[in-house]
């Protein structure tokens, strides 16, 4: 029972993250880029929360890891707000699918 609420949080979680890069660089409009930017790096947050709590206290060294790609979102969200070019916000975009990505490859492949 259990791990089929896992397979079914698995396939959402994955699902989301799928359809939300596809949306943060497929988009052409500037409100929905950065709708699709915002919403990714809360999820990149969201998923190093989930990553971190999902490890027992005493391995600390894979909490770190986890909540370094959350801090990749961070770093996201502040090169967004800081940077006023378009090379910026890109940099940032791509901060934002690194998080998304190297979360989920840590929350269930590691």
């Amino acid at each position: 029972m259990a791990l089929g609420l896992l397979l079914v949080l698995f396939m959402v979680m994955s699902i989301i993250s799928v359809i939300g890069l596809m949306l943060l660089f497929l988009l052409k409009g500037e409100k929905g880029q950065k709708a699709a930017f915002y919403f990714m790096a809360v999820w990149g947050m969201v998923i190093a929360w989930m990553t971190a709590s999902s490890y027992p206290t005493n391995y600390i060294k894979e909490q770190l890891i986890a909540w370094g790609f959350g801090a990749i979102a961070v770093i996201a969200l502040l090169v967004k707000i800081c940077g006023k070019s378009e090379r910026s916000f890109l940099t940032a975009k791509v901060l934002a699918a690194a998080s998304v990505v190297l979360g989920m490859v840590d929350l269930f492949v590691v």
